[in-house]
């Protein structure tokens, strides 16, 4: 055989390949969602987007409770839909995704003066302001790590904010990836603001996001 021909079989092997793994990768879905429950007291998860979905298995949830929220890795099932907005799905994943209040400074308990690392830019979603984020944890539950979003001050139709962390003492370099979700309305002023401008030690220095507020 020679040199082209097997150039060509190689290109054509890792076509297939690079086929197989897109159509592995867009077959799951990943999505921030709610726990909810019905009249029957039956659990469901309402993502983000606005869609409801419904568990091929009541087992998925049976350990949750409505009012939780999670960062959902599912399978849409085809030919189970009740409707565009109602899916039914098989859950292959769910990371827990802290749910907190904004504070005022005058709540605040002790300093958050320890990096945190921004994966993204903040962003809204289920009426949340949410954070992807990593911060050095060395895992024990002795030492209770603290995030918090703190309203600095309002100005200029404004709403200036720090997203910081207490490791408590906790010195290790073991890095460890997080989600938290702040309910908008614990945000004061938000309803009258043009923009929010949060701030965040990274490393050694902060940095700035400015974030144009976003009614439904």
């Amino acid at each position: 055989m020679d040199l082209i021909c097997k150039r060509g079989l190689f290109l054509g092997f890792l076509l297939m390949l690079a086929s197989a793994c897109n159509q592995d990768q867009t077959s799951y879905i990943v999505e921030l969602c709610d726990v909810k429950e019905r009249g029957d007291e039956s659990l469901y998860l309402l993502s983000d987007g606005g869609k409801t979905l419904y568990t091929s298995s009541s087992s998925d949830l049976a350990d949750y409770k409505a009012g939780q929220r999670f960062r959902v890795t599912y399978i849409k099932l085809e030919g189970k839909n009740a409707s565009k907005d109602e899916v039914m799905i098989e859950v292959k994943y769910m990371l827990p995704v802290l749910i907190k209040e904004a504070i005022s400074p005058e709540s605040l308990k002790g300093a958050i003066n320890d990096p945190v690392w921004l994966i993204n830019q903040p962003w809204y979603g289920g009426g949340y302001l949410n954070f992807e984020f990593s911060y050095d944890n060395n895992g024990s539950s002795e030492i209770k790590h603290e995030i918090q979003l703190v309203r600095d001050s309002i100005a200029q139709n404004k709403v200036y904010m720090t997203f910081g962390h207490n490791a408590n003492g906790d010195v290790s370099q073991k890095n460890v990836t997080a989600l938290a979700s702040f309910p908008l309305t614990s945000i004061s002023g938000f309803q009258s603001a043009d923009s929010l401008i949060v701030k965040v030690l990274e490393g050694s220095k902060y940095t700035i996001y400015r974030l144009p507020v976003i009614r439904n």
